[in-house]
């Protein structure tokens, strides 16, 4: 009968020669010839020991060409074999098609069919499909040899833990042996576990409970520590309560690591960080099976937690189990870390108020801790509880405190916006009142420079004289002309626009002033309803530095005025200039004809209309007042920036605050619990501090 075995070592040829002698080659080849000389031959056992015998000589094309023409039971192993040679010759395509054409029932077949695929996935970097081959062949088979140490190191190398874990999981589970419980323990403590759900081990730890106690403990307490600050933490302690509370935990072991966890989650669960509606399911359960593993100091703790439960919430344990808490509480000897455990319950709980924003003050023992021998664990929670009834009462006057900050913050919000309002109507007022005066100067400064110089323009007809040469008199008066408007201008009218500037520049000064003063006034004010920091709305008397520096700048400008042709500006006077001089330089000797002139030249001089001279002498001028006319309104409300700056940043912080002690006064008033249910949990673990310090005082009594 074929052995699979040597069918798997590719040895079958060694079965079919035993007891012949000689090459294997040459026995194969001879018992073919003899084969063919029978009446029907069959040669399928012959090649398929042919093919094995090439390729252990690495002659795989010949032994590919034996192993095509097998038609029998072999078939199936020959198809395997010949994706073997191609998968030697790396031809891995092919290999693939000839693994995937393989039918058989053999499980052996199919498992050396998935190991050969997952090899050649893998060779190829396709871990996918490789991943997939090698879970197809642990679900066939895992006892196949090493296939679950290949699959193992596989998922390990590629960082799937997923899968890794699951492996070890279910092998742990199907072996029951303790070497793949120790594989899952390494998982856990690397931290690979904490996204599986903790239902998903509990299986395993069944196991490991009928199996060895100590070990279940030790990766219980490894699975609830990995747990911990996760959102798989509560369905753990379901998990690990629901499985416990199903055993006999009467045994003789004595249990070590899971006592000390349970009181550690016991006090983080009753913080305050969870709420009571979160917890009080999970309790019943939880009491009972700490008490059920607890000894030594433990049993005080969680008896004396137990009693506190029951006594709050007198539904949570069956009474059995009040009995039990009893008898264990009464039974136990002196806890001895009450005062250790009463200060630091005492500090945690002062801690928590200044998160809350809530203040206690507890007299005589407030920057002083007593010695622990000064005063007894009695005191201690007396001044607990003293604090924590203090605490309650304040959950009220936060309330109040955040309704009073709301209206308080609103109405100064409200004050703050009609502040910017009247900031903002008195800066367009001013606006306008500072605008309209400049205007008011510029406007009475350009009607009296077109006054004054026409007439000095026309007081230059004194120089025409009986014996003046009229051919370059009007050279002559229009240099006069230039000359006399800049002395003027130079003296009396830079003067004029200095007093009237410096005017304006002080008036404006006090309007300004007042405004600053108003501001002063209103700061003042907010100040003495509202208090808090002073709001400070000082303006940029900057601005009127840079109306006196630009005063002076347009001053010079004044000054440095361009000469210009005045006495031939107009088309009509130029031909007057021109015909006269023409005329009598011919004829300049006949005196009554000068004398006429003379007349005639004077009338010219005093009746011109000099508006337009004068226009384009002062326009350069004006232009630079319109100019700053236009910057003034940029200038006042730079002036006010500040103080609007100031107000914006007040009016935004009122706003945040109101909207932070809505939101506070609303987390208040839609879950009451988030501040009740910790000041309920602070007395029940005062209420088990105290049954833990009666512990000591009734033992005291009965010895």
């Amino acid at each position: 009968m074929t052995s699979e075995k040597e069918l798997l070592t590719k040895s079958y040829y060694e079965h079919l020669l035993e007891g012949k002698e000689g090459h294997p080659i040459q026995i194969l080849s001879e018992m073919y010839m003899d084969e063919k000389k029978k009446e029907i031959p069959d040669f399928s056992s012959i090649r398929f020991c042919q093919g094995e015998v090439y390729f252990l000589y690495k002659d795989y094309e010949a032994a590919i060409f034996k192993w095509e023409h097998i038609d029998d039971d072999l078939k199936a192993w020959a198809l395997k074999n010949i994706a073997d040679a191609h998968y030697e010759m790396d031809l891995l395509a092919i290999a693939e098609d000839y693994y995937k054409s393989v039918k058989t029932d053999s499980v052996s077949l199919k498992m050396e069919v998935l190991l050969q695929l997952f090899s050649l996935k893998k060779r190829l970097g396709k871990l996918e499909e490789a991943n997939h081959y090698i879970k197809s062949a642990v679900n066939l088979n895992p006892d196949y040899r090493n296939v679950t140490e290949i699959a193992r190191t596989f998922f390990e190398e590629y960082k799937d833990w997923s899968s890794a874990i699951e492996l070890a999981n279910r092998e742990a589970v199907r072996t029951e042996r303790l070497s793949w419980f120790k594989v899952l323990k390494q998982y856990v403590e690397q931290g690979y576990t904490v996204k599986i759900k903790p239902e998903h081990f509990i299986e395993a730890l069944q196991t490991l409970y009928d199996l060895d106690q100590l070990e279940f403990e030790n990766l219980a307490a490894l699975l609830w520590n990995s747990y911990k600050q996760t959102n798989s933490y509560f369905p753990w302690l379901n998990e690990i309560n629901r499985f416990l509370t199903d055993v006999d935990l009467e045994g003789p072991y004595r249990w070590n690591k899971l006592p000390n966890l349970y009181e550690e989650s016991y006090f983080e669960l009753i913080s305050g960080k969870f709420l009571i509606r979160d917890i009080s399911e999970l309790m019943k359960f939880y009491l009972t099976n700490w008490m059920r593993i607890s000894s030594g100091s433990n049993i005080i703790v969680s008896s004396s937690a137990a009693l506190a439960w029951s006594e709050f919430y007198p539904d949570c344990l069956d009474a059995s189990m009040v009995e039990m808490a009893a008898n264990s509480h009464h039974m136990s000897s002196q806890y001895p870390y009450g005062m250790e455990d009463g200060w630091r319950f005492y500090a945690f709980i002062k801690n928590w108020s200044k998160k809350e924003g809530l203040l206690v003050g507890d007299g005589h023992y407030e920057s002083h801790r007593p010695n622990p021998e000064e005063l007894p664990t009695s005191e201690v929670l007396s001044m607990i509880k003293q604090m924590i009834e203090t605490l309650i009462k304040q959950r009220v006057q936060k309330e109040n405190a955040f309704i009073n900050k709301i209206q308080w913050n609103e109405e100064l919000s409200s004050k703050l916006n009609g502040v910017h309002h009247q900031l903002s109507d008195l800066e367009v007022e001013k606006v306008r009142a500072i605008q309209k005066s400049f205007r008011n100067l510029k406007i009475e400064f350009r009607q009296s420079l077109m006054v004054k110089i026409p007439e000095l323009l026309q007081s230059c007809s004194d120089m025409v004289k009986e014996d003046s040469d009229f051919g370059k008199l009007h050279i002559e008066i229009n240099e006069e002309m230039n000359k006399r408007i800049a002395d003027y201008l130079e003296d009396t009218a830079t003067q004029d626009f200095q007093n009237s500037i410096q005017g304006w520049i002080r008036d404006s000064q006090d309007d300004l002033r007042a405004c600053q003063t108003f501001l002063v006034e209103v700061s003042e004010s907010i100040h003495k309803q509202y208090g808090g920091e002073k709001l400070i709305l000082n303006c940029d008397f900057k601005v009127l530095d840079d109306w006196r520096r630009d005063a002076s700048r347009m001053t010079n400008g004044l000054v440095h005025l361009e000469k210009t042709n005045i006495l031939m500006r107009s088309t009509l006077s130029q031909l007057f200039m021109k015909s006269v001089g023409t005329l009598f330089g011919q004829i300049g000797q006949l005196a009554k004809n000068k004398e006429k002139l003379q007349s005639k030249y004077k009338q010219f001089i005093e009746s011109a209309d000099y508006s337009e001279s004068a226009q384009a002498i002062i326009n350069p001028f004006f232009q630079q007042l319109e100019l700053f006319e236009k910057s003034i309104e940029r200038d006042i409300n730079q002036f006010f920036s500040t103080p609007y700056e100031m107000l914006n940043l007040a009016i935004t912080e009122a706003h945040d605050h109101v909207h932070k002690n809505k939101a506070g006064l609303n987390k208040m008033k839609e879950n009451p619990e988030i501040y009740s249910d910790p000041l309920t949990l602070f007395k029940l673990k005062l209420r088990q501090y105290e049954l833990m310090n009666r512990v000591g005082e009734l033992s005291s009594e009965r010895s």
